[in-house]
């Protein structure tokens, strides 16, 4: 794995509790956006129905990269979003999407911390996460935090990448998979997470379609867009994701990580 994508992934673990890993401002973060970021298929309409989004909805997009969800709901169910996001060019990035799809007027986006945000209390009718949360230390601290800026009543609806099967010492602990998160939840223990910050779970679920897959058609669209990422960030980091992504591929084949729904209430 090349010194770049290494130094950025490794930081992880010493990251401020709750910070998203500066990835998203480094190669990592470029790659993701780029294959991603904002044409992935949205999977996840039938949780934002479920969640009530629409016109008239206030949602908080909490580290929703360069946008491509906050756009999402926004274009399809008339909420209004704002987006919490943790590095500045990611910021940047994200508002110069959003006016190019001129959705500038109920789309936008600010930096900050997950676990100390500057909203008001109460403030947001749902709070929506999407494959993102993983790379959160403070979980705990996160949720809380939620709770705190979602209206009574308010919803919690978020997707996330997930431990779906056992994992040996050394699985867990090869850099090139799982080092880019802290730690991985498992469905029940992000279920454990919500009720003791005082949500109550009222769904959960995988998302349709084979995880191995979705990662392999990652896969395929990197080695189809390869001399433009080359270009952006160079040769050896677009080789290491390929390579991690080979390996969280087979990773999600043999069950062992997967992507899960889950959707809260604030009492």
């Amino acid at each position: 794995m090349g010194d770049i994508v290494r130094r950025k992934w490794m930081t992880m673990m010493d990251v401020h509790a709750g910070v998203v890993e500066r990835v998203y401002g480094g190669p990592v973060g470029l790659i993701w956006e780029m294959l991603a970021g904002e044409e992935m298929e949205c999977e996840t309409g039938d949780l934002a129905e479920r969640a009530g989004i629409g016109t008239g909805s206030r949602v908080l997009a909490l580290l929703p990269g360069a946008g491509g969800a906050a756009r999402r709901l926004s274009r399809k169910y008339g909420a209004t979003v704002i987006g919490l996001v943790p590095v500045p060019q990611v910021v940047e990035e994200a508002v110069r999407r959003t006016e190019a799809a001129g959705l500038a007027a109920k789309v936008d986006f600010q930096q900050g911390n997950a676990i100390e945000m500057s909203f008001h209390d109460g403030i947001f009718d749902v709070v929506w996460g999407e494959d993102a949360w993983c790379y959160v230390v403070d979980r705990d601290r996160m949720v809380g935090e939620i709770y705190r800026v979602l209206k009574p009543g308010g919803v919690l609806a978020f997707t996330d990448w997930v431990q779906t099967g056992p994992m040996s010492d050394d699985e867990w602990h090869t850099p090139e998979t799982f080092k880019i998160f802290p730690h991985l939840e498992t469905v029940e223990s992000y279920a454990n997470i919500l009720e003791r910050n005082g949500f109550a779970v009222t769904g959960r679920g995988e998302v349709p379609g084979d995880p191995a897959l979705w990662v392999r058609e990652l896969r395929e669209s990197l080695r189809q867009g390869r001399d433009s990422i080359i270009g952006l960030i160079g040769e050896e980091a677009c080789d290491d994701a390929r390579q991690a992504l080979g390996l969280w591929e087979k990773a999600a084949g043999r069950g062992l990580v997967g992507r899960v729904w889950l959707l809260a209430r604030r009492p």
